[in-house]
């Protein structure tokens, strides 16, 4: 759990240092250049990435502090104990998690993830006997959640500020669709862009993670397994580095990868086999 929190904590802070370093080159360019016009709508984009930063962020102290007496709790108590005690407190952070990333809950994922987390709480406690394994996955379930969560609200804090312009290829076995120079606000995923640009149908599932989309068609080219299942072709996604010239397998799910100015990405129809 120590490492998660550093692991989201250094994410936040590449993020907000790059975004922040950005703005700040801008305004010394403009203010060199002597473009009062330009300068003030850098100094508003500026104010408007601290105050939305210092927003997020203190939505993401307040739940990590309540996460953290949670965690004291759990850690602290005796292994063989009854948790059920400390459900109560664990529902607390889970709807005041509701309540600050409300706006979030209305992407897919994220909705479906927390009406998962919402539903395996609601089970555990009405076994009337919490063992400290069940507690530990219920709150690591939470947690990955947060993480997420934090990591997307950030990226929208910074989006009025922050564009990017990333190029993507669908290649629907052999015939290939670009969108080159596409324009999106910081924080937009891979699976977003996706349905931005073509036709996406896909299942969800909460057990499948990093990020929990798998992607069962694009422009209606859907996904096929030959009957004994040991050959078939699937949407597989992949990005490059070096324009193209090498492309690397997507390490994750295409909803938990965000996009990077200037990166290319491709969707593949891919063949498969089995031995």
């Amino acid at each position: 759990m120590v490492e998660k929190r550093t692991l989201v904590f250094v994410m936040l802070a590449t993020i907000v240092w790059a975004a922040l370093a950005s703005a700040f080159v801008g305004y010394y360019y403009l203010e060199n250049s002597n473009n009062s016009a330009q300068l003030k709508s850098a100094n508003n984009s500026l104010d408007a990435v601290a105050s939305s930063y210092f927003d997020a962020s203190s939505k993401y102290n307040s739940l990590q502090s309540e996460y953290g007496a949670v965690y004291g709790n759990y850690y602290y108590l005796p292994q063989n104990s009854d948790y059920t005690p400390l459900m109560p407190s664990l529902g607390t952070l889970i709807t005041d998690f509701s309540g600050n990333y409300s706006s979030l809950l209305a992407q897919t994922d994220l909705n479906g993830t927390y009406n998962q987390l919402l539903n395996d709480y609601q089970t555990l406690s009405q076994t009337g006997n919490v063992s400290r394994s069940d507690f530990e996955n219920l709150l690591g379930e939470y947690y990955d959640l947060f993480s997420l969560s934090a990591i997307r609200d950030l990226g929208l804090s910074i989006s009025n500020a922050a564009t990017l312009s990333v190029n993507v290829e669908i290649n629907e076995n052999g015939t290939v669709q670009w969108s080159n120079k596409t324009q999106v606000p910081a924080g937009t995923t891979l699976f977003e862009i996706t349905q931005q640009i073509s036709v996406v149908k896909y299942t969800y599932d909460a057990a499948y993670q990093p990020g929990h989309v798998f992607v069962d068609s694009i422009n209606n080219l859907a996904e096929y397994t030959n009957p004994s299942g040991t050959a078939g072709y699937s949407w597989l996604w992949y990005y490059s580095n070096d324009n193209g010239k090498t492309w690397i397998s997507g390490p994750v799910g295409c909803d938990a990868w965000l996009l990077s100015n200037g990166s290319l990405y491709l969707w593949n129809y891919t063949s498969w086999s089995f031995p």
